[in-house]
């Protein structure tokens, strides 16, 4: 079967993984939806000598195949976790599920990004989710960014009433926005570069929006919270340099949260007198688990959040490379493969 990956530096290939079997408690997807994401786009642009994975981890399929003892049946619409924590670690006991050392051991092969995609036993049983009526495949396979994102947000203890600054206006931004928005923050704030993202920041996902061309940050943001700050910051840009303006622009008691990756080795200067009258946190998330999905899938179902609205670019998977390019150029929002 076909399957697409990373290639030589820019390039998507596509190449041959071996038909998956199905085991003990296991399922067998025929992918229907697969979202492209920051993660593919630096895939493609560093490159691979050895194919040993398909892209793609945003996925919605199509049950194919299933054990009789898997609980599932064919015909089912799902979303799977990408990845699973194993439940029985010190992370995992702790309830920081994705700091499980174990965390990527059980996991979706060869990818999304496949004509057919294995579920192993454990992540059956833990990680897949029913797409709940009248909600499109699609819609349902941004769930698994928008479990990134409310993890995210449970890190800053985000509350209703409270104030969020989102650095950086791409879908991730975006939907962090869009998330917050739906659990009753106020005011939502975008801050960007990208004059036709942060349109739709304003017009869909946002309650204020700052051009980080045309004005400064930190005064924008305490004119529109009258003067304190933000409650709480989403860093969505990968860059130290963005960190430090987000820690600028919380308010005393506030929370800060590097949701971004950045580069290894990225070293941000720090105030440490600041950090210790004004109260306020530095934290970080990364990824996600199958609990924060469960919640993502909720918060889509319930149409809170208009996450079609997100979606501006569709690609058939023949044309992966396409899809991966729109991504990398910001042309838009947010791509996605159907098949």
């Amino acid at each position: 079967m076909r399957g697409a990956s990373a290639g030589q530096p820019g390039e998507v290939q596509f190449v041959e993984f071996p038909e998956p079997e199905l085991g003990e408690g296991e399922v067998i997807l025929s992918p229907l939806a697969c979202g492209i994401c920051s993660t593919d786009v630096k895939q493609v642009q560093k490159g691979s000598r050895e194919v040993n994975y398909a892209l793609g981890h945003e996925l919605a399929g199509e049950i194919v195949e299933a054990d009789p003892e898997s609980g599932w049946t064919p015909g089912q619409w799902v979303i799977a976790a990408p990845y699973l924590p194993c439940g029985g670690c010190y992370y995992c006991l702790a309830g920081q599920p994705t700091l499980c050392t174990h965390l990527y051991k059980t996991a979706l092969t060869p990818g999304g990004l496949a004509e057919r995609v294995h579920v192993p036993r454990d992540l059956v049983q833990r990680g897949l989710f029913l797409i709940p009526e009248g909600l499109s495949p699609v819609a349902a396979s941004l769930a698994e960014p928008c479990g990134c994102v409310i993890q995210g947000l449970e890190a800053c203890r985000l509350r209703a009433g409270n104030s969020v600054l989102v650095v950086g206006d791409g879908p991730m931004g975006l939907i962090s926005a869009a998330i917050a928005r739906a659990w009753g923050a106020y005011p939502v704030i975008v801050a960007g570069m990208l004059p036709h993202r942060l349109e739709a920041a304003r017009q869909h996902f946002a309650d204020a929006i700052i051009n980080i061309c045309d004005e400064e940050l930190v005064p924008a943001v305490r004119r529109i919270t009258a003067g304190r700050g933000a409650d709480a910051v989403m860093v969505t840009v990968s860059s130290g340099e963005a960190l430090v303006s987000g820690v600028e622009a919380v308010r005393p008691g506030g929370v800060v949260n590097a949701f971004a990756g950045v580069p290894e080795g990225t070293i941000i200067p720090l105030d440490v007198r600041r950090l210790h009258y004004q109260q306020f946190h530095l934290t970080g998330s990364s990824g996600t688990a199958p609990v924060h999905m469960a919640k993502a899938l909720r918060v889509l179902a319930s149409g809170q959040v208009q996450i079609d609205l997100l979606i501006t670019a569709r690609f058939p998977f023949e044309a992966v490379g396409e899809a991966v390019a729109y991504a990398a150029e910001r042309k838009g929002l947010k791509a996605v493969v159907v098949f």
